[in-house]
């Protein structure tokens, strides 16, 4: 039966934390946000709240501490814990400046993929996740495999090396009282009291991302207290420094968004000559549907007995002349980990490679990033020409990608939604003059 998937975001890059972080570690947790080509939407974090109708400002960083508090205090706990606990933190203006920035390029997802995927980083992860005393019981348990779970560890902390040294606490104070996503940031901050209270875990272990990501398969504090495992027997969740925690507490979260044991994360295929490009994206069908539309598996591979019956995706990350892949559940269940398809991808082919599958038959382009200026006159000449791109805000979301597909349709372009550095030079340059044709072909 036919099902329409236009609401899903697809084609996401990543970004630092900081410049300090080494660059193969580029995809790192974030509060909610819209999706740029260089911002993954954490999907640990609940979708961005709608704002209130008079939003709450304070005057200086002790009037919202002393509003937290009465709210601590009334949900139960207790006022000198609270004080003391905020009582030595200040807003970081880093924290800000990382929560509000924008890049002023946007990274092609080929060149993230190429960067994130290396044959030092799958023989890394599988020398790790091998030589882990409790990996088959956690596999046992929780239904994902191991090559997955090494992906995911390795994308989040490059196994555990680079895990964040912020201070959780003065993270999402400060990303309260700057008010942009303060119910978000203060249903983290009280998740981090229950955590402190409980005995869970000390102040002092409580180190993060800029956005408040803890640990080796970087958690949020409200996920590890509704997701962490004791992966190692030893009764304590420790994200920190307990390889199997982390691996185990991964897990639970996949399995917790869906993971289907058996199944693919996504598959390379390929497509005919004639191949109708604008069903990419928007349509949710089974391998066999998609095989009667002339896609084949690229490894010359057959579907199992459960895939077959699976809804899949077309994604095409870099347009027609990239890699094409059949997306599975699989791959937007590693997507509730980090909403980036970027991200994905490059968990799914580095697990690929450490399970010794081969690599891509097609290679990435080579592609040209596109500044936020450029990002923004498209937006306005797809808007003005009649088709809807949203808010003009250089965000090329699914959005954009829907507007851009219609209007390569109503040219004769190839309808893939996707916009080459060639294509968005055309139509940035068509901002003053507004000639491209409109839904109606004038």
């Amino acid at each position: 039966m036919k099902r329409r998937v236009l609401s899903l975001c697809l084609f996401l890059g990543a970004c630092s934390t900081a410049s300090s972080v080494p660059t193969s570690i580029e995809n790192k947790p974030q509060p909610p946000r819209a999706e740029t080509a260089q911002t993954g939407d954490r999907s640990q974090t609940p979708a961005k709240p709608a704002p209130a109708s008079v939003p709450v400002t304070y005057a200086t960083f002790a009037d919202w501490r002393e509003a937290f508090v009465s709210k601590a205090v009334a949900r139960g706990y207790d006022r000198a814990f609270v004080e003391g606990l905020l009582a030595d933190v200040q807003p970081k203006e880093a924290v800000v400046r990382a929560d509000t920035g924008q890049p002023e390029f946007s990274k092609p997802i080929s060149s993230y993929v190429k960067n994130a995927v290396s044959a030092a980083r799958i023989q890394t992860g599988r020398e790790r996740v091998n030589a882990n005393p409790d990996i088959a019981a956690i596999e046992a348990r929780y239904g994902v495999p191991r090559e997955i779970l090494a992906g995911v560890w390795g994308m989040e902390s490059d196994y555990g090396r680079v895990q964040g040294d912020i201070d959780v606490v003065t993270a999402f104070a400060t990303l309260a009282y700057d008010g942009r996503r303060r119910d978000w940031a203060e249903s983290q901050l009280f998740s981090v009291l229950s955590i402190i209270k409980s005995g869970k875990s000390t102040r002092q272990e409580l180190k993060g991302s800029w956005a408040g990501a803890m640990g080796q398969t970087q958690f949020l504090p409200e996920n590890y207290l509704k997701l962490g495992q004791d992966g190692d027997g030893d009764g304590h969740v420790n994200i920190w420094t307990s390889d199997s925690d982390a691996l185990a507490s991964a897990a639970n979260l996949l399995k917790s968004e869906g993971w289907r044991p058996g199944q693919a994360w996504a598959v390379e295929v390929t497509l005919p000559a004639d191949f109708d490009y604008y069903l990419a994206e928007t349509e949710s069908q089974t391998p066999d549907w998609w095989a009667q539309k002339g896609v084949v598996r690229a490894d010359g591979g057959n579907w199992n007995a459960s895939e077959k019956t699976a809804p899949a995706v077309l994604i095409l990350p870099s347009g027609a002349k990239g890699p094409a892949f059949l997306a599975l559940p699989n791959h937007f269940a590693i997507r509730k980990y980090n909403n980036s398809t970027a991200y994905a991808l490059a968990v799914g082919l580095n697990a690929d490679g450490i399970a010794g599958r081969a690599p891509l038959k097609t290679p990435w382009p080579d592609e040209q990033p596109l500044s936020l200026a450029m990002r923004k006159n498209v937006q306005t000449a797809l808007n003005t020409a009649g088709f809807n791109a949203g808010t003009v805000d250089g965000v090329i979301g699914i959005g954009t990608r829907k507007a851009l597909r219609e209007w390569q349709k109503a040219n004769g372009r190839v309808a893939d939604g996707y916009l080459s550095y060639e294509l968005a030079s055309e139509l940035s340059a068509k901002v003053s003059g507004y000639t491209i044709l409109g839904p109606s072909g004038r």
